[in-house]
């Protein structure tokens, strides 16, 4: 399933759906085409089991038994042992 948005020439808002991907970037275009704006498009996935995104690490570990070491302070800094540092140099 499909959504698309836009917003009309006196900004109201308009909603339609859409079952197949390429009928929403049909019916996307042809708002666009016309005019219209802030025009977008959503869906979710229906296969889609579970929740999006690592949901617990419990001793370094994601719930599947992966290491998870990221850090959003540590991707600021330094590289971190074990990050692949690629060099150029000139000819």
């Amino acid at each position: 399933m499909f959504k698309i948005y836009w917003t009309d020439h006196d900004n109201n808002a308009h909603g339609q759906e859409a079952s197949q991907i390429v009928q929403a970037l049909q019916i996307t275009k042809e708002k666009r085409d016309a005019g219209y704006s802030f025009v977008t498009m959503a869906n979710e996935n229906p296969q889609h089991v579970g929740k999006q995104g690592v949901d617990a690490i419990v001793d370094g570990k994601t719930p599947d038994g992966h290491d998870y070491d990221w850090s959003k302070a540590g991707r600021a800094g330094a590289p971190r042992r074990g990050d692949r540092i690629i060099t150029k140099k000139d000819s």
